[in-house]
């Protein structure tokens, strides 16, 4: 449910929606806006079947970029997190032999969540591949006291004397979702935006799933005129820049005025049905002429779908982009990344990037240096790696060294 104001919107289930692909994460979007302020603090990873390690980094509340050379394991760590956040909430996701463990600030609380997924017992009729993990190990505390663990076939979870034997294929945050201990837990996580642009830019929204939408949002204004923009954060891009241009004309002129600065030739960007494709797609005019999505460059699109969702994402939403230069203009990067840095301060972001503009664009201090040593990853102290106290020379002092390694 999509929750506005005085009633809920009933969406079907089973649409496909970016970043996520469905809907069954906001099927309770009820306790979607329970909960304000939300922070991943940490993560730590292993991959038992590759041997690939991640000891323990920390995040900061606003930005951390992840800096490292190609190959070290920065997009391992954003693969990491949106797992396992897609993992508490998706009984969907295909299981994989890993051991992680994340700490997650949702308010003033802070939970602690450690899993293993293992090999089932071998002596189990395993049907297809999908069914050969299980979880063997998990654990969830909150403000340090236990909420639940299991261990096997032995399962402690809070409030219960007894507990049914849990599904092996799923965490017991999923399992307990509607229990009062995890409410604010999934509503939390529930706020987790994984910024892949380079799917999302060249698809577009079905016509018969637009059509669905449209008659949701249509039906929700029909009831009540003051709906919260809030209710409908989650949806595609294509659908978010489609609602603010009918229903939100101020978002959607800050939308706009943002884009135009970076692009002034164009006069308008709207929403467009290509009805040979059956497909919906963001369209732009440029001199006069009309160009579906199909025939945008892929910066210009990139960078056009980047700043709607930077306006239009749920407050206090985690954004992972995993090397956030690619695809983008040089003329783009300096000020879209200025805008992701001052417009929203209720954001966290995650971001891997090797330009120069942006490591020089965010303080030395939100760096988090990334090396490895054979299969363990690890977050580099920047004052023992001696990159120096000055912004200006930090760059410089980064690749002097690594040159010095011979890593470069």
């Amino acid at each position: 449910m999509v929750k506005s104001r005085n009633r809920q919107i009933s969406i079907p289930k089973g649409i496909p929606l970016w970043p996520f692909g469905r809907f069954t994460r906001y099927e309770k979007c009820g306790i979607y806006e329970r909960v304000k302020y939300v922070k991943i603090q940490w993560i730590e990873f292993q991959n038992l079947r590759t041997g690939l390690k991640i000891e323990r980094i920390y995040f900061n509340k606003d930005i951390t970029l992840l800096v490292g050379l190609s190959g070290v394991g920065k997009t391992q760590i954003l693969h990491a997190l949106e797992y396992s956040l897609n993992l508490a909430v998706d009984k969907d996701v295909t299981l994989h032999p890993y051991r992680v463990g994340m700490g997650i600030l949702i308010g003033n609380d802070e939970y602690e969540w450690f899993y293993e997924i293992n090999k089932t017992n071998e002596n189990e009729w395993i049907i297809n591949e999908e069914n050969k993990f299980e979880f063997s190990f998990e654990k969830l505390t909150h403000n340090g006291q236990d909420i639940f663990e299991r261990r096997k076939e032995k399962v402690k979870v809070i409030g219960y004397d007894k507990v049914p034997q849990p599904k092996k294929d799923e965490s017991l945050i999923l399992q307990y979702s509607e229990d009062e201990n995890f409410v604010n837990l999934i509503s939390g996580i529930r706020k987790l935006y994984s910024v892949e642009m380079e799917s999302a830019v060249r698809g577009g929204i079905k016509s018969e799933i637009f059509s669905r939408l449209k008659s949701i949002v249509t039906d929700a204004f029909s009831n009540e005129r003051d709906v919260e923009f809030k209710s409908f954060s989650h949806l595609p891009t294509a659908m978010k820049l489609y609602i603010t241009k009918k229903y939100y004309h101020g978002l959607y002129i800050k939308i706009f005025e943002a884009i135009r600065e970076l692009f002034s030739e164009i006069e308008d960007i709207d929403v467009e049905e290509d009805s040979i494709e059956e497909t919906y797609l963001v369209s732009i005019q440029v001199y006069g002429k009309k160009l579906l999505q199909y025939d945008i460059s892929n910066g210009m699109l990139k960078t056009i779908y980047y700043i709607i969702e930077l306006f239009t994402m749920s407050e206090d939403s985690l954004v992972l982009i995993d090397e956030f230069e690619n695809g983008l203009g040089v003329n783009c990067i300096d000020l879209l990344s200025e805008m992701m840095l001052s417009e929203r301060n209720d954001l966290q972001y995650i971001i891997t990037s090797h330009h120069p503009k942006i490591m020089n664009a965010v303080d030395k201090n939100k760096w988090r240096i990334i090396d490895r040593e054979d299969s363990t990853v690890t977050n580099c102290d920047d004052k023992a790696y001696g990159i120096g106290n000055s912004q200006h020379d930090a760059y410089f002092n980064l690749i002097n060294r690594w040159e010095f390694e011979g890593k470069i």
